[in-house]
């Protein structure tokens, strides 16, 4: 139904704005999305590659797929459940026809892989965060609020007034423009031509915006992103779908497999570890695993609603500069994760040895990642031969 819908939205946003389509068929879509939903009921059942010798193993695997999709009106689908720790894989389970070798729309961790694009790039000198991004986009406007740099985009200070809008509110929604709109053609040319809300690096914003300019300017200094990143980590299978101007939507449209993605976390868990992989610059942890330090007051909203602190294009394990106001208090200070739409997780504590990821594809109900961290780690706790130190 997804598809019959987007290509609704393409045939009607011929020649008009997104926000004048929505206003003019958005009714329409509610009652017809509203009858499929009821209707799309598909048979859902999964099965289990690995796991290690725990019988409380397999049991979190079942409460994790046909337990959550039962128990929530098939609202919660897992696709994949990839547990590695030490190194070894503890439990593997899919679901839905998907496989070790399936690719996997990952939406919004694409954001945490171009970290580690933008880390090699820099690695080898062919980008400068302290440089201003019309250094390399030399079309892109000059802001009368400040001098916009790379680094501003990396930790989604750029200031741009972008509006981080999905399904459940579509109007005048920046980020469904550049995925399925007229901004697809020219992601950078669309983002170019918004007016700046705040001075470049006074406030932390997420924005998917900041994410496709960051993009851009990989690509104009890299031609072949992101092969030769990918290439650097043992990843031959992927797709990473680009807009009408050849440059990858860095913000969502990234697919990897649950073993692939599981590559990048344990890369990055090395890293972290001391384990270095030649591919970062030595300091990039320390200088993008952190708070970036705002020319303003850290934002309200972030203590109000316990947001967790974001680094460079990566969740940090904390809710604000303190090391122990711990976003998952039974994980390690140093861990991090990284999110997507509709249910994808990347979770990874390098102090445990650990890297969780689940992919799904959840409408109307979100899948308890807290719950499942808590029950894994209970159960890893259990025994000295698989305790978590």
């Amino acid at each position: 139904m997804e598809y019959f819908l987007i290509q609704i939205f393409l045939i009607f946003n011929r020649g008009f704005s997104m926000g004048m389509y929505f206003r003019k068929v958005w009714p329409i879509l509610l009652i017809f999305f509203g009858g499929c939903t009821k209707a799309e009921n598909f048979p859902y059942s999964a099965y289990t590659v690995h796991f290690n010798e725990k019988q409380e193993i397999i049991s979190l695997a079942r409460w994790a797929t046909e337990g959550q999709y039962q128990t929530n009106n098939s609202k919660i689908r897992t696709n994949a459940i990839l547990v590695i720790q030490n190194g070894k894989i503890i439990l593997e389970t899919y679901s839905s026809g998907f496989g070790p070798k399936t690719l996997h729309p990952t939406w919004s961790i694409s954001k945490f892989l171009l970290n580690g694009a933008v880390g090699q790039a820099v690695a080898l000198g062919k980008l400068d965060l302290e440089k201003p991004v019309r250094f390399y986009l030399q079309k892109f406007p000059i802001s009368n609020l400040g001098e916009l740099k790379v680094k501003h985009l990396l930790f989604f200070a750029s200031g741009i007034e972008w509006k981080e809008r999905y399904e459940w509110a579509p109007f005048n929604s920046d980020i469904l423009e550049i995925l399925y709109g007229e901004g697809n053609r020219d992601i950078t040319d669309y983002i170019s031509k918004l007016k700046f809300s705040h001075v470049p690096g006074e406030k932390i914003s997420y924005s998917s915006g900041d994410s496709n300019l960051l993009s851009a300017v990989l690509s104009s200094v890299e031609n072949n992103f992101p092969e030769m990143y990918f290439k650097r980590t043992g990843i031959s299978l992927y797709v990473w779908e680009r807009d009408g101007k050849g440059i990858p939507v860095a913000s969502s449209y990234a697919y990897l497999s649950a073993r692939d993605l599981a590559k990048i976390g344990l890369l990055y868990s090395d890293e972290i570890s001391g384990r270095s992989s030649g591919i970062f610059p030595k300091d990039w942890i320390s200088k993008t695993f952190r708070i970036y330090d705002l020319k303003s007051k850290r934002p309200w909203y972030l203590d109000t609603f316990r947001i967790p602190s974001m680094g460079g294009h990566v969740y940090l394990n904390r809710f604000s500069p303190d090391s122990e106001d711990l976003y998952y208090p039974q994980l390690s200070p140093r861990s991090f994760f990284a999110s997507g739409h509709w249910g994808q997780f990347l979770v990874v504590d390098p102090e445990k040895k650990l890297i969780v990821i689940r992919l799904g594809n959840d409408r109307g109900s979100k899948f308890p990642i807290r719950e499942f961290l808590d029950r894994l780690l209970s159960i890893l706790n259990k025994s000295d031969s698989g305790k978590l130190q």
